[in-house]
């Protein structure tokens, strides 16, 4: 995976995220061409000879192997951007082009790393704001995950996690510390008549 971070013009960040897959379209058809001719090479070679049923066998594996090559050099060109720019989490997905653009508030949008019930040591990474949840990274590492929640934790929604039945201690009170809990009317100690 590559992960390019960059500040924008007006103060927000960018985030760039894109398999890491080697070799790029030119390269992919280099290694297809040179591939292609051996095998196609042997085949007519065998079939020159009298051994003509290795040639249609020699055909389908270029076929699957051109295929293979073009789905891998496809997965190349995924990219998923994320921008953290004023007010907004902008999230563009897609190959090669924008082809799914997300947009969350910056302030309530949450970052979340879960790790996945049925997966062993598999996380799933999150953003959620109001009732919208978005997987973002899919194709990242748990290393990368945990690095690229760190990153986006550090400019994103400082109130997402208000209410989240975590305790709440005071700053300022003068008061003896008491615990209240739902459903109780009396004071620990009291005798509720």
């Amino acid at each position: 995976m590559s992960t390019r971070t960059e500040s924008e013009p007006n103060h927000g960040r960018r985030f760039v995220l894109a398999p890491n897959i080697a070799p790029d379209w030119r390269q992919t058809m280099l290694i297809f061409a040179g591939i292609s001719t051996v095998c196609l090479g042997i085949g007519v070679v065998c079939a020159w000879f009298g051994l003509w049923p290795i040639l249609p066998f020699a055909g389908i594996e270029v076929t699957a192997l051109g295929w293979a090559l073009y789905k891998s050099a496809r997965r190349s060109l995924d990219r998923e951007v994320i921008h953290v720019v004023d007010n907004a989490v902008v999230v563009e997905k897609g190959c090669g082009r924008v082809e799914e653009r997300f947009e969350m508030d910056r302030t309530w949008t949450d970052v979340q790393l879960r790790r996945r019930s049925r997966r062993w040591d598999e996380t799933q990474l999150l953003l959620r704001s109001r009732d919208r949840s978005l997987v973002i990274g899919a194709f990242l590492d748990a290393d990368e995950r945990r690095s690229l929640e760190r990153a986006l934790r550090a400019c994103i929604g400082p109130m997402a996690r208000w209410g989240d039945a975590r305790p709440v201690t005071a700053t300022e009170s003068n008061a003896p510390e008491r615990s209240w809990t739902p459903g109780l009317t009396a004071n620990v100690g009291e005798k509720s008549g």
